[in-house]
């Protein structure tokens, strides 16, 4: 029986993707899955992922991992699940989908396709995203809003030349604004004030950003004060 496996990075991918993810695995025949999610439980992202895919496909075997709040803490946590198929022998019915776009976990699947499994990545759409640049196969989904806001499209025209512009200084102010928004609705500041600095780079992470905008974002943030270092690093404003 075919079987399909789900490495979700509660931190990168939001749980809004859920029903889309799920609405993907039926249309290709692998709606019968195994989900493993985990992340630092910074705003509950374990908990809401789960409850999502309970909702969404409630037949599905879920494994949660809540890990230290250090940074790629989640991308590691996944990667020792994935370690057992790495030194396993490749099995045609199994599908191994990975949910991130984050540079270890990117690597690891290629490794994983490279031994001879049938394993993919799988993202959310984000208009400041930068195209995953790997072998392996790319799913991009987009969340309920993005298809119900989606404008009619036109009929097709020739596409124009491509344009290469360099990678801008300085992020949008609208970015920069929704960011803060963001950060504010999903973390609560610590008892010393401010908010966790890997914290703040996961919220920016699952908007899309790539790691050269999310530290520009931050530079950009008004009134900005940086206190401790390393794990310790608070983002206070």
């Amino acid at each position: 029986m075919a079987t399909t496996l789900l490495f979700v990075d509660a931190d990168n991918q939001a749980p809004i993707l859920a029903s889309t993810l799920t609405r993907f695995l039926k249309t290709i025949g692998r709606d019968s899955a195994k989900a493993i999610v985990a992340g630092n439980g910074v705003g509950d992202r374990v908990k809401n992922w789960e409850s999502a895919l309970k909702e969404a496909l409630p037949a599905v075997e879920i494994f949660c991992h809540v890990t230290p709040p250090r940074k790629q803490s989640a991308d590691v946590r996944l990667m020792f699940e994935l370690a057992a198929f790495y030194h396993g022998k490749p099995d045609p019915s199994v599908l191994l989908v990975i949910f991130s776009r984050d540079d270890l976990l990117v690597a690891a699947t290629e490794c994983l396709a490279q031994r001879g499994h049938n394993a993919m990545i799988v993202v959310g759409a984000a208009p400041n995203g930068t195209p995953l640049l790997t072998d392996v196969p790319v799913v991009v989904l987009t969340t309920p809003q993005q298809a119900l806001s989606s404008p009619a499209t036109a009929p097709a025209t020739p596409p124009a030349a491509p344009t290469v512009t360099s990678p801008v200084a300085k992020a949008d102010d609208q970015i920069v604004s929704a960011a803060i928004k963001k950060v504010r609705e999903q973390l609560k500041p610590n008892q010393q004030g401010g908010y966790a600095a890997s914290a703040v780079g996961q919220v920016l992470a699952q908007m899309g950003h790539d790691k050269a905008t999310r530290a520009r974002i931050v530079k950009q943030i008004p009134k900005l004060k940086e206190v401790g270092s390393g794990p310790e690093k608070r983002l206070i404003f």
